[in-house]
């Protein structure tokens, strides 16, 4: 996530590499995702290529920030986007996260529930958001909304792996369990660099895990 505040250079620049690998692998499965929809038709897989679109902007969009923080470039971009002081567009950099990665947690969701209803969808996602908004504490509750959700995931792919123990649903399972950790780790990562990085790490596994298994799958 974005932070305009005075940080080490190796953390902005391990940042920055690891969010433009983020950006760049969840692309990825995104586009695989979309593959596999046109091959087969399947509603899921499209789904799958949605959420991973919404998180894939999300990546690129804080590889920007951090890029300006790291080069300092933060009063040309408040200059350019019109914004006051350098604490304002902090915000704009942490509410873009949030906003991304949930609408892409949330259509994960969605797409477990097998049901065709955009009305549901807003349903989940406005409470979602608003229940963030409303908070005293944003980012902690987004942490915590974010890893109940991706409990939720992990359950549906874990109920799935133990009907058909398929390798490609095993692969997707570990990956989802491993955003879980991360997630839970940077609940902890304000006051830990460690969890910051051992977060990072698992994020960096995980993506790979499920751009592994798409490639597998759309060789089929």
């Amino acid at each position: 996530m974005v932070h305009f505040n005075p940080l080490p250079s190796w953390i902005l620049n391990y940042t920055l590499f690891s969010e433009i690998a983020f950006a760049i692998i969840t692309f990825a499965v995104c586009l695989y995702s979309f593959k596999i929809y046109k091959l087969s038709g399947e509603k899921k897989s499209q789904l799958f290529g949605f959420a991973f679109l919404f998180i894939s902007i999300n990546y690129f969009l804080q590889s920007f920030l951090t890029l300006a923080a790291l080069f300092k470039l933060e009063q040309n971009i408040c200059s350019l986007m019109k914004i006051q002081d350098l604490q304002m567009l902090t915000l704009y950099g942490i509410y873009s996260h949030l906003f991304f990665f949930i609408i892409g947690l949330i259509t994960l969701v969605y797409m477990t529930l097998n049901i065709k209803s955009i009305k549901t969808y807003i349903l989940i996602l406005a409470i979602s958001i608003v229940s963030i908004l409303f908070s005293s504490n944003k980012i902690y509750i987004y942490y915590v909304l974010a890893s109940i959700l991706l409990i939720y995931i992990s359950f549906y792919y874990l109920m799935n792996y133990t009907k058909n123990k398929q390798i490609k649903t095993l692969l997707v399972l570990i990956a989802f369990l491993f955003l879980l950790f991360g997630n839970i780790h940077f609940i902890f990562s304000i006051n830990h660099q460690v969890y910051y990085l051992i977060g990072h790490f698992l994020e960096f596994i995980a993506y790979l895990l499920i751009l592994l298994n798409l490639f597998l799958v759309s060789r089929k």
